[in-house]
């Protein structure tokens, strides 16, 4: 049989990572709104503020901090550099490792051979049942019964009348002490050929239609699998990028706003301000560095690889994926119920139970073969007197038996059955419930794709327009070094929020392919 619950591929992810990647996603922004409470605080305890306007700054600070680096264009270039690297790897590529490697895929595969088997013994059974038997046996000595006496004429010629003389013996049989037999029957279960046979067979051969698609069921949850946790770990990668890159943006603020500190142009709230932000930014980093860390080895567990091996970027994630087309619900859920294995594996178990179920009424009713014996013995007992000499005889006839104490216990094994039958299409008819909801959140997912994506990108050149703007105004000394530093950090915010949703698209395409049985492999 098999757990409805297994089609689901997917509860790993949210349980085996142990980091969220969608909060370490919004942490970016939680910094900036850390850095906005804590100067707030700050205020209404009567701590110095910056003005709106703030004083020029002096030549010699100036020469002492330097001129702020494109922090979009560093982090787009190393982006860049990571992905579709020259032999790296690709989704394609992990998924067909994951299905080189995979036990649970060998196991399935040595089910389904097993399955064959089955059907081979299942056809054996048709052949007639050939027994050959040889045996030898000695004989404990016994005195020669005596049947009478028997009067002949030892003399005698051919119809003489009256010979002479005539004499008296006693009649016996000789006792061999040696016995010898030779065996071969045959018999042929006439009433099998109707009521047991054929529905083994036929249950046999469902085993096996069951047992296959179980292997692709199998293979479809690896190659999923696979994919998800490629994407997830691509993902993850370029996130860290961004994630490092606002750490070192922050500590190299820290280090500016200290100058301008001492040049009397900033105040103590806005080094502290700076100074939360980089152990914001230090706790981003180090949760994505984490999260790479783990979704890295998730994968080279699932493709055996060895715990050293480097893995690299082999596919180009940074750009708009093609997602497939959507069909209308009760087409996708048609299609679903048509391809998914997992439906079609528990459709032949029940019908593989049910021909069980069938099989056993030979066991309730009367029992009829064809039975022939060819029998070489020496002595042969078909021979009277006994000779010492081998003999071949034959017999041919039918039989018909009927064990009645059998009927009650077999009746109860058919019920059996069936309760067993009637099981496996309830769990099918839950999985069938099961894949609504789950075509239904795939469905969403790409249809949600489309938008988040280009929800994202708006955000990413509203952030680059921002900080541009801010970049400007903090070398024209009209903006703070902790308004560019918010700036940096939306920039960070709004470009990995593009990067999961180009990640999450991809993903959700995956799911919507392996929701509909189109990744059957």
């Amino acid at each position: 049989m098999i757990d409805c619950r297994s089609h689901d591929p997917f509860r790993s992810r949210e349980s085996g990572a142990g980091v969220d990647r969608r909060k370490v996603r919004h942490f970016a922004a939680l910094g900036a709104l850390s850095t906005l409470l804590f100067v707030g605080t700050a205020a209404a305890q009567g701590a110095p503020t910056v003005p709106a306007q703030a004083a020029p700054v002096t030549k010699d600070t100036l020469e002492n901090i330097p001129e702020p680096r494109d922090a979009n264009a560093d982090l787009e270039r190393e982006i860049q550099a990571l992905q579709a690297h020259p032999g790296g790897l690709t989704a394609a590529q992990a998924a067909a490792r994951a299905l080189a490697v995979s036990h649970d895929i060998t196991s399935n595969q040595q089910k389904e051979l097993a399955a064959d088997t089955e059907i081979d013994a299942a056809r054996v059974r048709f052949a007639p049942r050939l027994t050959l038997a040889a045996s030898y046996t000695r004989l404990s000595p016994i005195e020669a019964p005596v049947l009478g006496m028997l009067v002949v004429a030892p003399t005698a010629t051919a119809n003489q009348i009256n010979p002479s003389p005539t004499l008296a013996r006693p009649l016996s049989f000789p006792v061999l002490l040696n016995q010898t037999i030779l065996r071969a029957s045959l018999v042929v279960p006439l009433s099998d050929y109707f009521i047991r046979f054929p529905q083994l067979l036929d249950s046999a051969k469902s085993g096996k239609d069951s047992a296959h698609y179980n292997l692709m069921a199998q293979r479809s949850r690896t190659a999923v699998e696979a994919k998800i946790a490629y994407y997830s770990w691509a993902g993850a990668v370029l996130q860290h990028v961004a994630a490092r890159q606002a750490h070192q943006r922050a500590l190299n603020h820290l280090e500016n706003t200290k100058h301008v500190l001492a040049a009397g142009l900033a105040t103590n709230a806005d080094f502290r301000a700076v100074e939360a932000e980089v152990a914001q930014a230090e706790l981003f980093e180090t949760r994505a560095s984490n999260l790479v860390a783990i979704t890295a080895e998730q994968m080279r567990v699932q493709l055996h690889l060895p715990p050293e091996t480097d893995l690299e970027i082999g596919e180009q994630i940074i750009t708009t994926p093609t997602l497939p087309q959507v069909p209308r619900m009760e087409q996708a859920w048609l299609e679903a119920q048509q391809s998914r294995p997992e439906l079609l594996a528990l459709s032949q178990t029940e019908h593989q139970i049910r021909r069980q179920a069938d099989a056993t009424l030979s066991a309730e009713l009367p029992r009829v073969d064809a039975i022939g014996e060819l029998l070489t013995a020496n002595p042969n007992s078909r021979y009277q007197p006994p000779v010492d000499e081998f003999k071949t005889t034959w017999a041919i006839g039918v039989q018909a038996t009927w064990t009645v104490n059998d009927w009650p216990s077999n009746a109860a094994a058919k019920k059996g059955l069936e309760a067993q039958a009637a099981a496996v299409a309830a769990q099918r008819e839950a999985l069938k419930q099961a894949l609504r909801t789950e075509i239904m959140s795939a469905a969403r997912g790409v249809q949600q794709a489309t938008t988040t994506i280009a929800t994202a990108q708006r955000g990413v050149n509203s952030a680059e327009t921002a900080y541009r703007v801010r970049k400007d105004q903090y070398l024209a000394g009209r903006a703070t070094n902790v308004e560019l530093t918010d700036a940096e950090t939306e920039l960070t915010r709004a470009r990995i929020e593009y990067i999961d949703a180009l990640v999450d698209a991809r993903i959700a395409a995956v799911r919507l392919e392996y929701a509909l049985g189109r990744n059957t492999t």
